[in-house]
């Protein structure tokens, strides 16, 4: 019965932690509008640019995401975006939506006599390569990792940037692409690339509605399964089929889904957590740092059970060093005064008085400012403490 009301306990302060502090609410104005003279395009290009929650506060350097007919995309992709991050299943990431105001010029890597601007495509790459990303690059906090997501006629420009400028990017996102461009050129291609070319190492995700024509379904599938059979593959892929979707309603699930499959790697292993150790611990998140940015995290239902489960276990550092990460990934969004008091505990527990005094009042402090329930006892832990150092009071 103890057991159970301490589970049942350490659920209601998850869910707590989990909602965050919404005390306080914002404005919301998810991108910000930005125009762009390019000299290869000659034209002026408008791009938005959405950057992730607690941006300027910190020092921290982020991943970027191409997603090409931005003005479209751009709501949901902020949307899945904000909700992956919460919940700790991707990084903070900055989302850059491109406009194309002739999408068959951008997007098409050949000419036809049927459409007169057709054939921009590698144009259209070139200005993403020497102009948009070195700008959004000086202008923002960016990291190394990348993303291009395209959708239908912007999938099909996605797979010629895959082909042709493979090292540009470290993910691509394929949704529902026009392959049959030009007498299925594009797919003709592919088998050159593979077959000229050493296949670098990316995570590839493909999409298409099950509502869709057999048509793209099937230039779709051939194309995925030409890479899958590659002996040069290096690649993760996925390729998901959402039953229900047609062609323009798929870019939403697409989308998510996309993301969790690309950031995957992000969720520490499952032998990490049953048979742990600091330097498991440390590697995993020092890679994931290093990939994925400063604020790539664990979920609060995975850094808090581990950390009290070496609690338990008398193994007090490694909970320390626990409980430290989750501050420090947490202190952007979700600055909590639980996570400072789980912290101080463990220095408790470990001897370093001086380490969880500080911890204690920081969680005595913030609980203060957000009206917290655990205030009382907070302010017992910080007396204690006091007296055990024999510091004036």
């Amino acid at each position: 019965m103890v057991n159970k009301l301490k589970i049942i306990k350490l659920i209601l302060l998850l869910a707590l932690l989990v909602q965050g502090n919404v005390y306080a609410a914002d404005d919301i104005n998810i991108a910000q509008s930005i125009e762009i003279k390019s000299k290869i395009l000659q034209q002026t290009r408008t791009i938005l640019v959405s950057l992730p929650k607690g941006y300027e506060a910190n020092k921290a350097r982020y991943p970027v995401i191409y997603m090409l007919d931005g003005l479209l995309a751009i709501n949901h992709a902020v949307g899945a975006r904000d909700v992956l991050v919460h919940s700790a299943s991707i990084p903070p990431t900055i989302i850059v939506g491109i406009k194309s105001e002739d999408r068959m010029m951008d997007f098409t890597p050949s000419n036809t006599e049927h459409f007169k601007s057709s054939g921009g495509a590698d144009k259209f790459l070139n200005f993403m390569k020497l102009e948009l990303i070195p700008f959004i690059n000086s202008k923002f906090k960016t990291n190394a990792f990348k993303v291009l997501e395209g959708h239908s006629m912007a999938g099909l420009f996605t797979a010629h940037a895959l082909i042709n400028s493979p090292e540009l990017f470290d993910a691509y996102i394929i949704t529902s692409p026009e392959l049959g461009w030009n007498k299925d050129e594009i797919n003709k291609k592919l088998k050159i690339f593979l077959a000229s070319s050493t296949a670098l190492p990316k995570d590839l995700y493909f999409a298409v509605g099950g509502q869709e024509s057999s048509m793209i379904k099937q230039q779709l599938k051939t194309f995925v399964s030409e890479i899958e059979n590659s002996s040069k593959n290096k690649s993760r892929i996925k390729h998901d089929v959402f039953e229900d979707e047609g062609h323009m309603s798929v870019p939403f699930l697409a989308n998510y889904h996309a993301l969790k499959f690309i950031f995957s790697d992000l969720k520490l292993p499952k032998d990490i957590i049953e048979n742990y150790s600091d330097e498991k611990f440390f590697s995993h998140e020092t890679r994931m740092s290093k990939k994925y940015g400063e604020l790539a995290r664990q979920e609060l239902k995975v850094y808090i059970p581990l950390a009290l489960g070496l609690m338990k276990q008398h193994k007090y550092q490694s909970a320390v060093n626990v409980f430290e990460r989750l501050v420090q990934t947490y202190k952007v969004d979700n600055d909590h005064p639980q996570n400072y008091a789980w912290l101080a505990s463990a220095f408790d527990k470990n001897g370093n008085k001086q380490a969880a005094l500080k911890n204690y009042k920081i969680a005595l402090k913030k609980s203060v400012d957000i009206g917290f329930m655990r205030e009382a006892l907070f302010r017992t832990k910080v007396t204690e403490l006091i007296t055990e150092l024999g510091l004036p009071k």
